[in-house]
């Protein structure tokens, strides 16, 4: 039977408290009418927390159950769509307690996939393989580290891509605190990225590329070398090169050679901005193809004119050297 709309306006005209109570009474009319308003607002909070449809749906189905359950306790403090955003992430987060651990399922592109489907990044070979498992098992192991309120807005920003404002309204907080619970999730993040990289590496340790980096490299005809590591690279979004510490094009790198033992610091940059100041290093040349990709703890052996040299980053800071005036294309 269809929704009698003067009912249905009935229903709207109400306040939260006096909703509540036309339910307490037993009309499931307008608890059904309750369940429509909210229900994508509460698929959005679940899924954010769980990536993953069907996961999300049964989340929202246990709180709208729980809700029900607990209407007569409902006061009216907060606002009735804040209280059962609450009760919609305490659901997402006990379905994910009591599921065993899964291979990590966000794209390292920050996209949900579109990068792939509008054919930027290639089919990976063995080695592009065996770096996206490296990295996808250790982004899986420190966001699984972070404390749950801490994970739910990593993933609803760096991930989901959604604003301060629609987090807050996603997760039932003000604003202030999601960028306060973003930064330290980012920070422990880091810590936890560089902990778990500074240990001897090859050739053959993960790197990761941008999606304009990729772009704007493969217009310049890269050399073997380079066009070898943006074959391997992982695709992630700038804000992940960011949390990783990663180098990218247009960022200043503080590494040591540990070969020589000495500390070093250099601007990479595209070839047409080399000339900007002293410290700019073409991608194009050996040192900065050999830097490229790599993260903060990240050690690197490369062959050289005058022999092999092990690399190791210390630091890389996402954006240019301020001698550098120059802008990128």
């Amino acid at each position: 039977m269809n929704p009698n709309p003067s009912r249905i306006a009935a229903l709207e005209a109400l306040t939260d408290s006096q909703l509540v109570a036309v339910i307490v009474a037993g009309d499931m009319r307008a608890f059904e009418r309750l369940m429509s308003l909210h229900k994508n607002r509460l698929f959005r909070t679940a899924r954010a927390i769980l990536r993953d449809d069907a996961e999300a749906e049964d989340a929202v189905q246990e709180a709208f159950l729980q809700a029900y359950r607990g209407l007569g306790s409902f006061r009216g403090e907060a606002k009735l769509s804040t209280w059962l955003v609450s009760i919609a992430v305490n659901a997402a987060l006990m379905r994910r307690r009591r599921h065993v651990r899964e291979p990590l399922a966000m794209p390292l592109d920050g996209t949900g996939g579109a990068a792939e489907r509008e054919g930027i990044s290639r089919a990976p070979g063995p080695e592009g393989l065996a770096a996206r498992a490296d990295i996808r098992q250790l982004l899986q192991d420190q966001i699984d580290a972070l404390p749950d309120y801490y994970q739910a807005v990593f993933r609803a920003r760096a991930i989901d891509g959604l604003t301060v404002a629609e987090t807050a309204a996603t997760l039932g907080i003000s604003e202030a605190t999601v960028r306060s619970r973003y930064f330290r999730a980012r920070s422990l993040l880091r810590e936890g990225l560089t902990r778990e990289s500074n240990k001897p590496a090859s050739l053959e340790c993960p790197i990761v590329i941008t999606d304009r980096d990729r772009k704007r490299l493969m217009l310049l005809k890269p050399n073997a070398a380079l066009l070898r590591e943006i074959d391997r690279a992982v695709l992630i979004s700038p804000q992940a090169a960011t949390v990783a510490h990663a180098v990218t094009m247009n960022t200043q790198v503080f590494y040591t050679d540990e070969t020589r033992g000495d500390q070093r610091h250099l601007n990479l940059v595209y070839p047409q901005e080399a000339g900007g100041c002293v410290c700019c290093v073409s991608v194009l040349d050996p040192i900065g193809t050999a830097l490229f990709g790599l993260s903060a703890g990240q050690a690197i052996e490369w062959d050289f004119p005058d022999g092999s040299h092990r690399l190791r980053v210390n630091n890389v800071i996402h954006h240019d050297c301020p001698i550098n005036t120059r802008s990128p294309a």
